[in-house]
């Protein structure tokens, strides 16, 4: 029997090991064009959502702004997500 591998992990039920899992964060963390990428998401999807709750709520109330609150508070928790991520980490490994 031959031993499957794919992404460098040996297959174990399809699960791959603890340490070759990547997140958002490792991914901004190591920057790169993956790490551009991630930035670019957590802004457009920040944005994007927040946005969205603002022309919501525009639409009940009536009003023209709220959308342009609701766009700068997701570009900026957007921001902020990327700021935790990049900031240097102390890790116990």
């Amino acid at each position: 029997m031959t031993s499957d591998r794919r992404n460098g992990a040996a297959r174990r039920g399809d699960q791959p090991d603890r340490k070759d899992l990547r997140n958002a964060g490792d991914l901004v963390q190591q920057g790169g064009l993956s790490g551009a990428v991630m930035i670019l998401v957590y802004l457009v999807i920040g944005t994007a959502f927040w946005s969205l709750v603002g022309f919501l709520l525009d639409r009940l109330l009536g009003t023209h702004w709220i959308v342009w609150l609701g766009a700068g508070i997701g570009a900026s928790a957007g921001l902020y997500l990327v700021y935790l991520h990049m900031r240097p980490q102390d890790r116990d490994e």
